[in-house]
C-alpha cells in the first residue's frame, strides 16, 4: 500500500492485452503471483502492521503517505463505487496482496479509500491509486465475485477503473462512472451513476453506449442478438449493465 516508500510497481497491465483472452481469470490470477515475485521480499509486509505504529490523524490530514478521507455530504445520493456497504476485498497495491482490506473508491475523484480500526474508532484513509493494480470481492447480497482493474484499455485516454466482466473469449469491460446532476425541477443536486463498455471482439478495444453500436459489434450474429434483446425487453443504455453482460454471455454461447 501507499504507506511504504518504494519504487513504483510494474503494472503489466498496461502493456497490450492479449486478443485471445480464454483464461482472462487464470491470467489475473498469474499477474498477481508474478507481481509478487518481482518485488523484494519487504514489500509485502502488512501495511496494516505499519499503520498500528503510528498515530492516525494525529494534528494533520497527512497520514504517512495518505490522507485522511472527510465525506462532505453535499448532494443526494454517493460518490462512492460501493454505497451502501463498505466491502472487504483483496486488495494488489504496491507490488504487495493484502486480504481483508475494508476499502471503497471515490469515483468522482478516483480515490482508493481504505477503511481501518483505531482503538474501536473508524479511520478512513485516502490512498494515492498511482500503485493500484486491482482489487476482487464477493458482493453480500449476491454472493458474486467482482474483480476491478485500475488499467489504461487502448484506445482510451489515461488509466481508470474497470470491472472485468470477460466471458469465454470475449473481453469486456465496464467503467462505473459518477456525475452531479441538478434536477431542473426543485434544483437538488444528486450523483448519477452510469456505466462505459469497451468490448474486444477480435479486432481491438471499442466502446459503444446504444443497442445499434452493439449490434455493429456483433454482427456476425447481429440477427440472433436482436433477437434476444427484444425476447427479453433488454434496454442496452449506460444504466443497465446487467442486460449488457448477459447479452454478451448469449453472443459467446452462439460461437
Amino acid at each position: 500500500m501507499v504507506f511504504f516508500d518504494h519504487n513504483d510497481m510494474k503494472h503489466i497491465f498496461t502493456c497490450e492485452l492479449s486478443k485471445n483472452i480464454y483464461l482472462n481469470n487464470y491470467i489475473f490470477r498469474l499477474f498477481i503471483f508474478c507481481s509478487i515475485v518481482l518485488c523484494e521480499k519487504g514489500y509485502s509486509q502488512n501495511c496494516l502492521d505499519k499503520i498500528n505504529r503510528y498515530q492516525l490523524y494525529s494534528g494533520s490530514d497527512e497520514i504517512i503517505n495518505g490522507r485522511k478521507w472527510i465525506y462532505n455530504k453535499k448532494f443526494l445520493g454517493s460518490p462512492l463505487l460501493f454505497e451502501y456497504t463498505w466491502p472487504e476485498a483483496e486488495l494488489l497495491y504496491n507490488c504487495a496482496l493484502y486480504s481483508g482490506i475494508v476499502m471503497n473508491y471515490n469515483l468522482l475523484k478516483n480515490e482508493l479509500i481504505i477503511n481501518h480500526s483505531e482503538n474501536g474508532n473508524e479511520k478512513y484513509i485516502v490512498l494515492s491509486v498511482d500503485k493500484l493494480s486491482g482489487f476482487t470481492l464477493t458482493d453480500n447480497v449476491w454472493k458474486k465475485k467482482h474483480t476491478y482493474e485500475y488499467i489504461e484499455l487502448p484506445g482510451t485516454n489515461g488509466k481508470a477503473l474497470y470491472e472485468n466482466v470477460s466471458t469465454g473469449r470475449l473481453s469486456f469491460y465496464i467503467k462505473p462512472v459518477k456525475t452531479i446532476d441538478v434536477r431542473s425541477t426543485d434544483g437538488q443536486a444528486r450523483y448519477s451513476d452510469s456505466f462505459e463498455y469497451y468490448v474486444d471482439t477480435g479486432s481491438g478495444f471499442s466502446g459503444f453506449r446504444s443497442k445499434r453500436e452493439l449490434l455493429k459489434l456483433l454482427a456476425v450474429h447481429g440477427t440472433e442478438i436482436n433477437r434476444f434483446i427484444r425476447k427479453n425487453s433488454f434496454k442496452i443504455n449506460n444504466r443497465q449493465p446487467g442486460n449488457v453482460i448477459a447479452t454478451l454471455n448469449y453472443f459467446v454461447g452462439l460461437n
